[in-house]
């Protein structure tokens, strides 16, 4: 009977060990982000893609063939581009991206659930200001890695962090460039280009990939056809913070736009309260009195401003020029 206890608790402390990140997205305590989310509000201008083998050990260097790199533009709708084992994908944003408060893009891949768990394919996310020097997100792994997780096989979203596809479709993976403010060569208020590389998933040592932390990432391989790796769907940018939720609405209310910092704007709606932050969520002018005319004396750049009315919160992206 001892020995059964002790058997138990160690695989219940295993189990526990293992889930130790956010959950699968729609349940409590999720980051995922749904693709309908009303922040989500441009899309990657163009893509390029760079496709891997069906599997990565072969003799033979066939590559996966499912999809067009046009499929993983636009919005999230579950087509899909197919990179394949250690793929390359880079997406390029004319509006560069900017570090708000709170995550900046969204990652959507085709994962689904399964057998009780989830059907995960996972890719590293890099950003750049200028298309030429990357940085990495710090990913983590915690999923055992003295097994091989076959195709199909159970797995679990908390497993993974910061690993592009670690939620099911409709949700996305949300990423925050406020954890590569201190890195060197990028500007997170400039971001231009995204890079997804397929993670392998194998644990064999010759063809492992790791987590920022030197631990092997786990996933279904090989996902040997013509589908294999990591499948692309879109990379949506949250242009404003999520703590607007579905039920806001977005209106264009300020006028002129640009405005003037000398001159300020005009409001085409009546409010109770306004406030101006910048784009990393600090605010910068607040009013109360319900006027429609406001000069703050803002600085060159770009704000948000947010109305809270009798019928809801509302939020318009400002230019300001000297």
């Amino acid at each position: 009977m001892r020995q059964t206890l002790s058997v138990l608790i160690i695989i219940a402390c295993s189990c526990f060990c293992l889930a130790q990140f956010d959950p699968a997205g729609g349940k409590s305590g999720s980051h995922a982000i749904h693709r309908d989310n009303i922040s989500l509000s441009y899309w990657g201008d163009s893509v390029l893609i760079k496709r891997g083998s069906q599997r990565i050990n072969a003799s033979s260097s066939v590559v996966v063939v499912t999809g067009e790199p046009t499929d993983a533009l636009g919005t999230a709708d579950n087509r899909t581009v197919s990179i394949g084992d250690g793929g390359v994908a880079i997406f390029y944003f004319s509006r560069a991206i900017a570090d708000i408060s709170g995550p900046d893009f969204v990652v959507f891949e085709n994962g689904f659930e399964w057998a009780g768990g989830y059907f995960l394919e996972l890719a590293f996310v890099e950003v750049s200001s200028d298309g030429i020097r990357f940085v990495r997100f710090p990913s983590e792994c915690a999923a055992d890695s003295s097994t091989q997780i076959e195709n199909l096989s159970y797995m679990e979203c908390e497993w993974y962090h910061n690993l592009a596809g670690k939620h099911q479709a409709p949700y996305g993976t949300p990423f925050d460039l406020e954890e590569l403010k201190d890195s060197i060569g990028i500007d997170v208020s400039a971001i231009t280009h995204i890079r997804l590389v397929d993670v392998v998933g194998s644990i064999n040592d010759s063809f492992a990939r790791r987590d920022s932390k030197g631990q092997k990432i786990n996933d279904p391989w090989p996902t040997d056809f013509e589908s294999g790796g990591f499948d692309l769907d879109a990379i949506g940018v949250l242009q404003f913070p999520l703590g607007v939720t579905a039920k806001s609405v977005i209106k264009r209310f300020v006028t002129p736009n640009p405005s003037y910092s000398s001159t300020g704007f005009r409001l085409q709606m009546s409010c109770n309260s306004l406030t101006i932050c910048t784009m990393s969520g600090e605010t910068v002018y607040s009013d109360t009195s319900g006027s429609k005319h406001h000069n703050p004396g803002l600085q060159e750049g770009v704000y948000f401003v947010k109305l809270e009315t009798d019928t809801g919160t509302f939020i318009q992206k400002i230019c300001v020029i000297q």
